[in-house]
């Protein structure tokens, strides 16, 4: 009887109805501050999507972005920087001031790469993850040169506090043109080549401890990209963030850019890993690629060869043996950058790089052949191109080249603050 009255009796009926209501009204309030936070970042976004890199005026900026504030600019090169900061971090402390011993009794496990985005959350992180709280965090920024917008970005973290470095859920920028200060060539994918003006991956930033390939996304377009691809970069969803499960995949908040993303990759795919440039059906590095090259890479060197002879050479490799096509160039032009040689002994390459592939390469889409002496080639240098490196120089390939106008180089498009810095 005392057990029925202690536990289920009239009065501990009341303290579950009590207890009950509190945790409800928690959870409500807790969800409530995320959705007003996500409220404002809604109006910051649709700010930045008003704004037109290279002509929208320092003036117009500050009325058309809320919560801009004027930080020190340390980027030479630049003038005014902006940056909008909205986040829920300060929440974090409630939790800090609970005792030690509930974070011991079940601990994050960190173990890279991070699978599970629970696997990162003590316990009372857990319960508060539970009960509606997600981790708030949105960045923003601008750069103004000569008294307009010149350069623009933002950032949203996971919902979970992954770690440091800073793990991004979304990142996105705009950018005239790619270039890198210093270290390795910057890398030039195959889905870049199809897409120079609306890229996605590291050249973006995109960067996450947590693994999968819808665990974050990166974008970063340049001024000569569609304004209705523009737009999309704008648009997200962020009502996982107050949701009963949370956010699962980055497909949730940004559906329009995970279409694009995957548009892509299609499309490389059929130009890339199809047999047209074996068979001569079609053509797997198009005038287009080309060009967007010239426009966009502006370390870029092109060199205009002329084929003096090509031989086959016997290659043992641990007793697998194979013939391996080796041309020697001579250099006729350089039509862009610098171009260095040696201009002997190159030999064709079998493979290329290709993400998609279980064995991470596919068959090199440019078919093999024996030059013969006198063919023109132009050869690309400058970065690191997955495929497409020497293409035979057709007139219609030379004339893309030479008429396409590289993009000014500025020194926010540095691809080095994107590949190891975090804002």
């Amino acid at each position: 009887m005392l057990f029925c009255r202690l536990f289920v009796g009239h009065r501990a009926r009341r303290v579950y109805l009590a207890l009950f209501l509190f945790l409800f009204a928690l959870s409500i309030g807790v969800r409530v501050r995320s959705y007003l936070l996500t409220r404002r970042i809604y109006a910051a976004l649709s700010g930045l999507d008003r704004l037109r890199v290279d002509a929208t005026t320092e003036e117009q900026l500050l009325r058309t972005v809320p919560y801009l504030v004027r930080e020190k600019n340390t980027l030479p090169g630049t003038q005014g920087y902006y940056r909008a900061e909205i986040s829920n971090q300060d929440d974090r402390r409630w939790l800090y001031r609970l005792p030690s011993f509930l974070y011991s009794l079940w601990p994050p496990h960190v173990d890279l790469p991070m699978k599970n985005k629970w696997d990162l959350m003590d316990l009372p992180t857990r319960i508060a993850y539970v009960l509606g709280w997600r981790h708030v965090s949105f960045s923003a920024y601008v750069f103004v040169l000569n008294g307009t917008v010149s350069s623009t970005g933002y950032s949203i973290e996971p919902d979970v506090l992954v770690g440091y470095p800073l793990s991004y859920f979304v990142v996105a920028r705009s950018a005239h043109g790619f270039w890198r200060n210093r270290g390795r060539e910057q890398p030039v994918q195959n889905t870049d080549d199809e897409s120079p003006d609306y890229r996605f991956g590291a050249v973006a930033g995109q960067f996450s401890l947590l693994a999968g390939a819808d665990s974050a996304i990166g974008v970063v377009y340049t001024a000569t990209a569609p304004r209705d691809l523009v737009s999309r970069v704008y648009q997200v969803d962020l009502s996982c963030f107050w949701a009963i499960r949370g956010c699962g995949s980055v497909r949730q908040v940004t559906p329009f850019l995970w279409q694009d993303r995957r548009a892509i990759a299609t499309a490389t795919t059929r130009r890339v890993s199809s047999m047209a440039g074996w068979s001569g059906s079609g053509n797997p590095c198009p005038d287009r690629i080309l060009a967007g090259r010239v426009r966009t890479v502006l370390d870029l060197n092109v060199a205009l060869l002329e084929v003096v002879n090509s031989r086959s050479e016997r290659v043992n490799r641990e007793g697998i043996v194979s013939e391996e096509i080796v041309t020697d160039y001579r250099l006729i032009e350089a039509i862009r950058g610098q171009p260095q040689g040696p201009w002997t002994n190159i030999r064709y390459r079998w493979t290329i790089p290709w993400p998609f592939s279980p064995r991470g390469e596919t068959l090199n889409p440019m078919r093999p052949s024996y030059p013969k002496p006198g063919e023109r080639f132009l050869y690309f240098s400058g970065a690191s191109f997955d495929s497409c490196r020497i293409v035979p120089a057709t007139p219609s390939a030379e004339s893309s080249v030479r008429s396409a106008v590289p993009a000014p180089r500025r020194s926010e498009d540095d691809i080095t603050h994107y590949l190891y810095a975090r804002m």
